[in-house]
């Protein structure tokens, strides 16, 4: 029932990830070219200066330079762990780990978290130069950064204890429900993962976020008065408006929504009030209030809960396949690898499935935009607001369509300019 296309499962996942990185490269390079030949566009010619330009160039092509040197990187690492076979040498290091302290290999959740601490430690060290470059040079270089190696490495315990308190736990349970609740436990696995997944979403912006930022109540004035006005006039039920003190890390601007029923909250970042002015903020507030007003959250959670069922259940059609097993150089077949093996094998539909989710949030956010444009009509301020917020974060201007149709959830600057003046200008001719 289950043949590897090549004679072994390895190979084929070898393949595969070699045939995505030479794709992913490929479009890489057009669109680091895009970049390199990038003139200002006529849409963008009121706001962007040869200075202007020139930095973002800069940005984006040292992005784009490590990016190279990354993946490449990257995938020597993944195809140098399956040839010499480092996954079951982790599996039999944990287990020298577990009898150590005196426990038998019986133990498989135990031996399971130990792995997997392993390997999470491994990977941590191998990424660690690559992250500390990217914070401390590409993004110090461009004015981004403002991050101290303190506060890095304060965050790095944080969230590695989190991870404990929280990870642990949760793959314990994810183990005990699939050795206890027999061939059918992929219902069982896939209700347990949709309380979680909604119990984030209380927990995460409640508890945990705080523990990495300052919300601070957004002060009495003409933006707050503004906001609630735009809220009531859509019927959103806000509560509490923050601002999070983003600026203490990095440069970078965002606003979103969060809030479950009736508690709904705004929350901005300093620093977008910095960079845009009070009625821009409030026709990005529009876009995401679109998002809110059709549902579209809740239909991507729907979505995630569909592709969660489907690879639970799949996964349970290979758990015991022994085959599997073998071609990664495992002898045993426990539970956590076998997930993990399964994950390496679905890739080839993961990417299949990212890219449809990327074509369908585009549209989505189209819908946003719309809806800001048309009922909030607020059109004018929500374009010269992307683009003030794209120019201060050096985002890219231009876009290949290769690289956008494969990359981006949202729609690039300049299409969604066009789509907003196009319904700016069926608005008037209904007045006319």
């Amino acid at each position: 029932m289950f043949l590897p296309l090549t004679g072994s499962w390895k190979n084929d996942v070898i393949t595969f990830i070699t045939i995505i990185y030479c794709w992913e490269t490929y479009i890489k390079v057009r669109q680091y070219k895009k970049i390199c030949n990038t003139k200002i566009p006529k849409q963008l010619e009121k706001y962007v200066d040869e200075e202007k330009l020139a930095k973002t160039k800069a940005y984006q092509k040292d992005n784009y330079k490590f990016a190279f040197v990354t993946d490449a990187l990257d995938i020597i690492e993944t195809i140098l762990m399956f040839q010499y076979n480092l996954l079951p040498l982790f599996w039999g290091y944990s287990e020298k780990i577990l009898i150590k302290f005196g426990y038998s290999s019986e133990y498989e959740i135990l031996h399971s978290l130990i792995f997997i601490g392993l390997f999470k430690v491994f990977n941590d060290i191998i990424n660690l130069p690559q992250d500390l470059y990217n914070t401390f040079v590409i993004e110090s270089r461009h004015g981004f950064n403002n991050t101290t190696l303190k506060l890095y490495i304060i965050d790095e315990i944080k969230s590695n204890l989190l991870l404990i308190a929280f990870g642990g736990p949760l793959i314990s349970i994810f183990l005990k429900i699939i050795q206890k609740t027999g061939d059918k436990f992929y219902v069982y696995v896939w209700i347990f993962m949709a309380i979680v997944q909604l119990l984030a979403l209380i927990i995460y912006p409640n508890f945990i976020q705080p523990l990495f930022n300052k919300f601070t109540p957004l002060e009495e004035g003409e933006l707050k008065t503004r906001i609630e006005e735009i809220a009531k006039s859509v019927n959103y039920p806000l509560k509490k408006l923050f601002v999070v003190d983003n600026s203490k890390r990095n440069s970078h601007s965002n606003a979103y929504l969060f809030g479950l029923g009736k508690n709904k909250r705004i929350v901005l970042y300093d620093t977008l009030l910095k960079q845009v002015n009070n009625e821009e903020i409030c026709s990005i507030l529009g876009h995401e209030l679109g998002h809110w007003y059709y549902s579209h959250n809740i239909r991507l959670l729907f979505l995630g809960e569909i592709q969660s069922f489907v690879i639970f259940y799949i996964f349970s059609c290979v758990i015991n396949y022994t085959p599997l097993y073998q071609s990664f150089g495992f002898v045993e077949q426990p539970i956590l690898v076998g997930f993990l093996l399964f994950s390496f094998i679905f890739s080839p539909v993961d990417s299949l499935l990212e890219f449809i989710m990327n074509v369908i949030t585009r549209s989505l956010e189209r819908q946003a935009d719309s809806f800001a444009a048309v009922n909030l009509k607020r059109g004018e301020q929500l374009i010269t607001g992307l683009i003030k917020i794209h120019t201060e974060n050096l985002s890219t201007l231009i876009v290949d369509p290769l690289y956008s149709a494969w990359n981006y959830s949202h729609p690039p600057l300049l299409e969604r300019i066009d789509h907003i003046k196009k319904l700016q200008e069926g608005m008037n001719k209904k007045k006319e």
